[in-house]
């Protein structure tokens, strides 16, 4: 019984740590909503490549940003007019992406990538800055609990609500013995 809640109390501490520390954000928003999928570069310097990318796109961006410009030739088509940057100077390095007029189409994987001058992370293919899991429920289906609406900033961070369950069910085992 001891190795087991010594198991038991490991793989919570590790889903705790791992929780509390992920760059991953899970958001969740109706139809018809404007959504801000938070990214930020890694300092201060000028950036020069933003990659926003959807794991079911292929080779499509969402919206890329290179040689001080938008580069829409390699944007999908269902994003054309309906994102932009929370701040199109990128001031302090934010990167966040706004996405109007959701659908559940929209829901999905985000990845953000950043280069920025005088960085040592020059390729794209590097692991993201961040990742954001969308969730656009039909209407009928928002359920309390499940992530921060569209309107809410930041979003649960991914592993949260494992934590709180976590020290539940160790409170209950440290309890019983």
């Amino acid at each position: 019984m001891a190795a087991l809640t010594q198991l038991l109390v490991g793989v919570l501490l590790s889903e705790a740590f791992l929780g509390l520390y992920s760059d991953q954000t899970n958001l969740t928003a109706k139809p018809g909503e404007t959504v801000t999928l938070p990214c930020q570069a890694m300092s201060s310097e000028r950036v020069t490549v933003l990659d926003w990318t959807k794991k079911d796109l292929g080779s499509y961006r969402v919206l890329l940003y290179r040689n001080s410009e938008f580069d829409t030739e390699q944007q999908h088509p269902s994003f054309t007019k309906r994102v932009d940057l929370k701040d199109k100077e990128m001031k302090d390095g934010d990167v966040s992406l706004v996405l109007k007029n959701v659908t559940t189409a929209d829901s999905g994987t985000y990845e953000c990538r950043v280069v920025q001058s005088g960085t040592t992370r020059p390729e794209l293919g590097a692991a993201p800055n961040r990742i954001i899991n969308l969730y656009v429920a039909p209407r009928s289906r928002i359920m309390i609990g499940r992530g921060n609406t569209a309107g809410s900033s930041g979003g649960n961070t991914a592993g949260s609500s494992g934590w709180m369950i976590g020290l539940t069910v160790l409170l209950l085992l440290i309890g019983t013995a």
